[in-house]
């Protein structure tokens, strides 16, 4: 009898869960949501999207780790599960999982208030050597939060760093005149920025974003190592059969080169980029040994704190 039929047929034969690390609303939420639908009508079978958030992601890893490897139970791959390991804090490890494709990746953008009269990356360095810029963050450890760290480094500019329970929250501050500026991705800011209230200075990325593309990337402006991108990806639990990863697999690529996902990927500013399989993994990999660098540097983890 082989892993994909039993008593209950051919896979898929009943309903898939995908589990989700962020809650309801969010880009993650939304993409998931998106794909479930397609996954729904490509494999015949319920796909639910299933929110479980708490512990920086690691929840839903956790759950997604300890399921049955029965394709049953897939999960949302955030980049947050290459920088929590690092923090001390993560119930999961890297091999606990099936890679099975890279879906998307949004660029992190340096936002200020368009009331600053800051224009350029120079305007903010010179601001930056006469003051002190507080800079709102998705929360401490986060992906925005390295992000500006890096920035930080590249300009050599010193930063204070406000952490907050989410990007929302952070642009919230910054429209309220808490904070100088954030790291967010675009498209958490465009709306604000199409009323003239925000301006985004730079992008963290090799290529304009769509949804930006008057804005300069730091790569053009002479940071070629600043890019750093939120991305996102799915997986499952380690041992999951080949012939129900590979329907998985199919199923998910045949969503992903889409007309249909193409705009809603468009429209939110994210890069399509698929990598399947082991090209997934050492791409996780590297992302690891990355930011775990960068960790290390700005003393962050339970061991250092601050």
């Amino acid at each position: 009898m082989t892993a994909g039929c039993g008593p209950e047929g051919p896979y898929p034969a009943r309903e898939i869960r995908l589990v989700v690390h962020a809650s309801p609303g969010g880009i993650s939420d939304a993409v998931s949501r998106h794909v479930s639908r397609g996954l729904q009508e490509r494999l015949g079978v319920p796909v639910v999207a299933e929110n479980r958030v708490g512990a920086a992601g690691s929840l839903a890893l956790s759950f997604v780790a300890r399921s049955q490897a029965d394709g049953y139970t897939i999960g949302y791959a955030p980049v947050d599960m290459t920088i929590i390991p690092h923090l001390g804090y993560s119930r999961v490890s890297l091999g606990d999982f099936e890679y099975l494709t890279l879906h998307t990746r949004a660029p992190a953008a340096l936002a200020v208030p368009a009331s600053t009269g800051w224009t350029s990356v120079d305007d903010f360095i010179a601001a930056g050597r006469e003051r002190q810029i507080n800079m709102g963050t998705s929360g401490s450890g986060s992906i925005w939060h390295l992000a500006g760290l890096a920035l930080s480094r590249a300009i050599d500019v010193p930063l204070t760093y406000v952490p907050f329970s989410g990007s929302g929250q952070a642009v919230t501050a910054l429209l309220g005149g808490h904070v100088h500026a954030v790291v967010a991705a675009p498209f958490e800011v465009d709306a604000h920025v199409r009323a003239g209230v925000l301006r985004v200075l730079a992008v963290m990325a090799d290529e304009r974003s769509p949804l930006l593309p008057d804005v300069p990337t730091f790569s053009s402006l002479g940071y070629p190592d600043l890019t750093i991108d939120a991305w996102g990806g799915f997986l499952a639990p380690r041992g999951l059969a080949p012939d129900r990863r590979e329907r998985l697999l199919q199923a998910l690529t045949d969503v992903l080169a889409s007309d249909e996902f193409a705009r809603f990927a468009r429209e939110r500013g994210l890069e399509v980029e698929v990598r399947k399989g082991e090209a997934f993994e050492q791409f996780v990999q590297q992302e690891s040994e990355r930011f775990g660098h960068l960790v290390a540097q700005a003393g962050l983890g339970l061991a250092g704190a601050r």
